[in-house]
């Protein structure tokens, strides 16, 4: 399943990035806080999350105008901006009847927009989000935490992960700041940093008349529960379902009671593995083919490759198989001794990664078959010693895509001589 990339022309003349995958009724997602359509199609958590909605329905996801690969420059932040934006999306595709989901800012989007269009909205689901922004927290927290993003886009950024993505490894920490940065300017996402404290559409809510599914996780620190709960009181009929977890993100943690209910809502055909949601155990110790080790600037390039050896029937591992809440040392380093072999992306950048040189130590002393696939000419220093011994894999010159098949190939052959239990 593949997405489409398209482009239409928004307000203040700008382009809005919007992508479209799969067929069936309509499901909208309005912009939410810092997006990149293309980047979030290529990590495989959150490729699956909008696969499995795909199965049922056309889902249509956008960029924010000064985010992604919408035009990054802005000067309207407003929620009527946003609307607008909305707007044009669903009017490029000519859609008439379509269901909304929002979560964050889309939220407040999603209900500004059904007010306004009600005949045209089936349904309307809210994941993790609110009716007044300014009552999510004080007006001092808010200021310090733009001042702070205007001043060091870095800090703030960790910061601000470690809000949407608590508990998790400093890896998967690392790689969501870094996409934040890659996203947005800091002076743009202060902007819209603003725009969610000063979104309000609380006095909308009892003129929706839309089935509506309410949905918060209990321990989300971006969006307090409490905000969840205010507004499924708010909204006339519509079901409220509290969930476990802590990540704001409905594509990570606990993503299939997300899947499920959404489902359920729709009246889509609910999958296995919806159905398990959260009866699965967090911990559980699995085994693949391959574990692949990368750093986060290498991270479209350990995508692309992920997808190729799942495409070809090898079972691949990163790290954002793991969800919060779980000892990341430890499963990691299970999960490197509990592969078959151990690919490595070598550039500088991986080179340069105590994360990457911790990983490849535990393959090199479990005595896994090491892969080096250099997708730069470049020869590792502070990894020689550990991969000594491993066969180089050239990944280069770009395009990437046209070195895969052999790669796949070989570890075939290296996965199939570790046949049998994985010690």
């Amino acid at each position: 399943m593949e997405q489409q990339i398209g482009f239409c022309i928004g307000a203040e003349g700008a382009r809005i990035a919007y992508a479209t995958v799969g067929e069936g009724p309509a499901l909208v997602m309005p912009a939410h806080w810092l997006s990149n359509v293309q980047q979030s199609w290529q990590f495989p958590g959150s490729r699956c999350f909008f696969e499995e909605i795909a199965r049922h329905h056309t889902l249509v996801r956008y960029d924010q105008r000064g985010t992604g690969l919408s035009d990054r420059n802005r000067t309207d932040f407003t929620l009527e901006s946003e609307l607008k934006d909305l707007e044009t999306v669903i009017d490029r595709l000519k859609l008439k009847r379509l269901a909304l989901f929002g979560f964050s800012i889309g939220g407040p989007i999603a209900v500004a927009y059904i007010a306004r269009h009600p005949r045209r909205v089936s349904h309307l689901i809210l994941y993790n989000t609110f009716a007044r922004g300014k009552a999510m927290y004080s007006e001092e927290l808010h200021t310090a935490l733009v001042s702070l993003m205007r001043v060091h886009w870095g800090i703030s950024s960790k910061a601000l992960a470690d809000i949407f993505y608590p508990g998790v490894s400093p890896t998967l920490a690392d790689h969501y700041a870094e996409f934040m940065r890659e996203c947005a300017t800091q002076e743009m996402a202060a902007q819209l940093l603003d725009l969610i404290f000063n979104a309000d559409i609380e006095h909308l809510l009892t003129g929706i008349r839309a089935p509506t599914l309410v949905l918060h996780r209990q321990q989300d620190r971006a969006t307090p529960f409490r905000m969840g709960r205010e507004l499924a009181s708010l909204i006339p009929n519509a079901r409220f379902v509290p969930l476990e977890g802590n990540i704001h993100f409905p594509w990570a943690g606990d993503s299939a009671s997300v899947l499920r209910n959404i489902a359920e809502f729709l009246g889509d055909p609910v999958t296995d593995i919806q159905a398990a949601g959260a009866t699965q155990p967090v911990a559980k110790q699995t085994y693949h083919d391959v574990f692949i080790s990368f750093a986060f600037p290498d991270k479209d390039a350990a995508a692309r490759i992920y997808a190729c050896l799942k495409s070809n029937g090898i079972s691949p591992f990163w790290c954002e198989d793991l969800t919060a809440g779980q000892d990341y040392p430890q499963l990691l380093g299970e999960a490197v001794r509990n592969s078959k072999s151990f690919l490595l992306v070598v550039s500088n950048s991986s080179d340069n990664s105590a994360t990457v040189r911790k990983e490849t130590t535990i393959a090199h002393n479990n005595k896994k078959p090491i892969i080096p696939v250099r997708i730069e000419d470049i020869l590792p220093k502070n990894l020689e010693y550990l991969i000594a011994n491993s066969l180089f894999f050239d990944a280069f010159p770009q395009p990437l895509e046209q070195h895969l098949p052999k790669l796949a190939g070989g570890i075939k052959k290296i996965i199939g001589s570790k046949s049998g239990e994985i010690k």
